[in-house]
């Protein structure tokens, strides 16, 4: 026992080291790189240190959304008078959360905070759950993101999948009942202690009339067979039926309905566990989409003890995470940072900012790094004929792959009078600038490192503002 304390101590104090050399000569954020030298130290060291939490830790995943969930729910436990920590720097390998666990420890190793709510990549999720053996986890989706790393769809529904099955007992699993590929993972059988929760939107209006070309689950997950559904929620995600075996779309546990997205910066539900409890909500994001990471965050806090009023005060007092709705300002200007890093988030961002927003110029941002995946043929997957059809609008393209983009857009009907081709960020943040309404947030669709530029450039930095060393995907 002592040698493994020995272990420990020596992995924090050479892991703390690491990341303050790391921030005093501008080597990065110290994100990352203290986990891998801690992990280098003992191997066990994101077991060891959460395993002194005074209540566990709870991990988000999912192909988009996580980071926005993970701060609403870490901002509902704050609000009920818990102590909580997370990885808000988006660090979400297992090195970062290792880096991020480290952060919060003393020189023991010793965690004082009641809980960690961590968002973890979804190909990591396996991994994460057998080092820290959490008390919960919440599946948000599982939707197509980098070819060239994730592959697949059903690859990165199998590794959700073994996520969930590898959860231990006593604890809880939080599910999207209106994707399906999530809803087939609920334990079954011989697992009644592995306590299980669904989430999900209520037909009530927002529904789309058909499918996205970007939708990834039309088969049944389970006999794959066509899928039929009868409402569309957003991406694939919505009320569906297998015409085969039968699977459907299962009742969810918690629910928002009444959804009402006035703009981008204003979401009004209701959120309910019928028959227990019912209670309106206010949170400072915008589209439909956003809804589902709203009551996902909701169903775990619940789960974890929350009350229902102090959900919704704690969603009151949300502010959009890192990258993710965040406005800053630009020579007269404010920008409004939003993560669209695959064919499902840039549809949805798009689609919310079209129907939602009032700015004359949006701005695009496409980066083909490694943290973006190389491969970036999916923008042809995603509706951009909708901007077309607005010709007041003007846009402004920029990124590695900014010649690219200005391509799809002329496919789609974007005329030459409307595009404005910029592909260095600064560049383009001045052409925004100069086509602005100063009271109008401008709405920025950018890639990972793109968004990352476009951050530091806007004054946020590095590092302790959240940009990670690596990739966080």
């Amino acid at each position: 026992m002592a040698g493994r304390s020995v272990r420990l101590a020596a992995a924090v104090l050479l892991g703390k080291l690491t990341g303050s050399t790391s921030r005093q000569l501008h080597l990065g954020g110290g994100t990352t790189l203290p986990g891998d030298v801690a992990r280098m130290v003992d191997p066990q060291a994101l077991r060891k240190l959460t395993a002194s939490l005074g209540m566990g830790t709870v991990l988000v995943t999912g192909t988009n959304g996580k980071t926005s969930t993970a701060a609403m729910l870490r901002t509902i436990l704050e609000g009920a008078g818990m102590r909580v920590g997370g990885n808000p720097s988006g660090s979400n390998l297992i090195f970062g959360l290792t880096a991020a666990a480290l952060g919060l420890a003393d020189h023991r190793g010793r965690i004082g905070l009641d809980w960690l709510v961590l968002e973890v990549d979804e190909l990591s999720a396996p991994r994460a759950v057998l080092e820290i053996r959490p008390h919960g986890l919440v599946v948000l989706n599982a939707f197509r993101d980098q070819l060239d790393r994730s592959f697949e769809v059903d690859q990165v529904a199998q590794r959700l999948r073994e996520a969930t099955q590898a959860m231990p007992d006593e604890g809880f699993w939080v599910g999207n009942a209106d994707d399906p590929r999530v809803a087939a993972m609920a334990p079954e059988g011989p697992r009644p202690k592995v306590r299980s929760i669904l989430f999900g939107l209520e037909a009530g209006g927002a529904e789309r009339p058909r499918l996205p070309v970007v939708s990834d689950a039309t088969a049944c997950p389970r006999c794959r067979a066509e899928m039929g559904f009868t409402a569309i929620f957003y991406a694939h995600c919505g009320l569906y039926r297998c015409s085969h075996c039968h699977f459907q779309r299962p009742a969810p546990d918690v629910l928002a309905r009444d959804i009402c997205a006035r703009d981008l910066d204003h979401l009004e539900l209701t959120l309910a566990a019928e028959p227990d409890w019912s209670v309106p909500a206010q949170v400072r994001l915008g589209g439909v989409f956003s809804a589902a990471n709203v009551v996902a965050a909701a169903a775990a806090a619940n789960a974890m003890g929350v009350s229902p009023d102090q959900i919704a005060d704690g969603l009151s007092n949300f502010q959009p995470a890192f990258g993710r709705f965040q406005v800053k300002p630009w020579r007269g200007a404010q920008i409004r940072l939003m993560l669209a890093k695959n064919p499902s988030g840039l549809e949805e961002n798009l689609g919310a900012v079209l129907d939602l927003d009032r700015s004359p110029v949006i701005a695009l941002a496409l980066n083909d790094l490694v943290a973006d995946g190389r491969d970036v043929s999916w923008i042809w997957d995603v509706e951009m004929e909708r901007i077309s059809r607005d010709r007041t609008v003007k846009v402004v393209v920029s990124g590695r792959r900014a010649h690219e983009l200005a391509l799809r857009l002329g496919y789609a009907g974007v005329s030459g009078e409307q595009l404005l081709v910029r592909p260095k960020a600064e560049s383009a943040l001045d052409a925004v600038a100069e086509l602005a309404d100063p009271e109008i947030p401008v709405p920025a669709l950018v890639t990972y490192t793109a968004m990352l530029e476009w951050h530091r450039l806007l004054g946020g930095g590095t590092g302790s503002s959240g940009a990670p060393e690596r990739s966080s995907r």
